[in-house]
């Protein structure tokens, strides 16, 4: 695994225009990144491209609107290799909440009063709330699974209490995108397919930070966002074929009942698709330039190889800041860190920390923290029923610190200097 000193993070950011930015003479610190990273040139050049060679609809009988096909066909079939499915299994949509509530309505089809739905109280809302707008709209019950609060990590006796013969889904996140838990998925959708349930799976805070694998998480369907993974505001959905194929989606009528064209309503974000091969072939350059993958970016043979390198080089590094941020906050009085913080535990958990500051609201530690050019989350990030199982939601929730891959040991220095400021003041 790489380390702050052999990754090279000044090459990297070198590919992030906007890292340059200044505002009121302070560099601009993004560790806002668990809302929404920032991009690599090569995303911003296929957005540009796009929009001036072939900004057209798609399957018309003429050369840009061909050429649209070709960019839409290869962005799925990249997209399939970053999660390990089929082009025909990934859809494309808005973001990753309104693909969950479409294909919630849809799984909802084909449920029945009684059935069971399983949640946690330790993911984002949106894989929440769509499973419980179906107990009104069919009668499902849904079931749920409680977090210590004491690390923040799922209580697995509560999923074995959970589950049952009448369960028919398990929602569960691949990490937490308040605290940044990774959660044990694969012994989930063990104990969820022991019972014939089906398993949705939310990686879309573990996507920047863990290589992903449909088939070693066992998962039935997946959920992510490119933007926050280094590409453009979009949602991206894998799922098993057969499940998609005989899925009762809502559709358009003389739209084609093939995959995946019967999941994507209505006309796609073609520039954003064409932004995210951007994106790929950058993540491609981390592979090989980094993680010693063979090959050429941008091309098909060895992509998945490539991606999968790539990702396995930013968990490392990102790994070795961890215990520099947890350190830093820990040692500031009256700070306290919500989450898994023992670093023999650091492989449980990606590089988001979320911590509340005794005598300050988390909305004006992250605003003093702005005017230093540093840019955290305050709230509780739809983290809903975590923040209200921390009795925190009264107080104004937590500040979030989220690392990527582009950050640096100064950025974290420099954000323990102005936390350190703000507990003094």
């Amino acid at each position: 695994m790489p380390t702050p000193t052999d990754f090279d993070v000044r090459a990297i950011r070198g590919r992030f225009p906007s890292l340059a930015r200044e505002i009121d003479g302070h560099r601009v610190v993004y560790l806002d990144g668990p809302g929404g990273t920032q991009v690599p040139d090569a995303c911003l050049d296929g957005i540009r491209e796009y929009l001036t060679t072939r900004n057209t609809n798609t399957h018309g009988a003429f050369p840009t609107s061909e050429e649209s096909d070709a960019v839409l066909a290869e962005a799925h079939a990249a997209a399939a290799d970053f999660l390990g499915g089929a082009p025909d299994e990934v859809a494309f949509g808005a973001n990753a909440t309104s693909i969950t509530f479409a294909m919630s309505r849809a799984i909802g089809r084909t449920l029945r009063a009684g059935d069971e739905i399983v949640v946690t109280r330790l993911d984002h809302d949106c894989n929440v709330a769509p499973w419980l707008a179906l107990q009104d709209d069919c009668g499902v019950v849904v079931r749920w699974v409680d977090v210590r609060t004491d690390d923040c990590t799922l209580d697995e006796a509560s999923l074995d209490a959970a589950l049952g013969p009448r369960t028919r889904l398990v929602a569960v996140g691949l990490a937490s995108n308040a605290v940044g838990t990774i959660n044990p998925v694969r012994r989930i959708a063990d104990a969820a397919h022991a019972v014939g349930a089906r398993v949705w799976v939310d990686a879309v805070h573990a996507a920047p930070h863990l290589p992903i694998d449909v088939a070693a998480l066992d998962a039935d369907f997946l959920v992510c966002s490119p933007y926050k993974f280094f590409g453009p505001h979009m949602g991206l959905l894998w799922g098993r074929r057969s499940i998609l194929e005989a899925l009762p989606v809502y559709k358009v009528r003389p739209a084609e009942d093939t995959l995946p064209s019967r999941l994507e309503t209505g006309t796609q974000a073609h520039e954003a698709q064409a932004g995210l091969l951007g994106t790929f072939r950058y993540l491609e350059w981390l592979g090989v330039s980094r993680g010693g993958a063979a090959g050429e970016p941008g091309t098909a043979e060895g992509r998945r190889e490539r991606l999968q390198a790539a990702m396995r080089v930013i968990r490392g590094y990102e790994r070795s800041l961890i215990p520099q941020l947890i350190d830093g906050l820990s040692a500031i009085r009256g700070l306290r860190i919500r989450g898994i913080t023992d670093p023999g535990r650091v492989d449980e958990r990606c590089p988001t920390v979320a911590f509340t500051l005794e005598g300050h609201r988390p909305q004006a530690v992250s605003r003093a923290l702005g005017t230093r050019g540093i840019c955290t989350w305050d709230g509780d990030y739809y983290a809903y029923e975590l923040i209200r199982a921390l009795g925190l939601a009264e107080s104004g929730g937590m500040v979030r610190v989220g690392l990527a891959h582009y950050n640096t040991s100064d950025e974290i220095e420099a954000l323990v200097e102005g936390v350190g400021e703000i507990a003094a003041s």
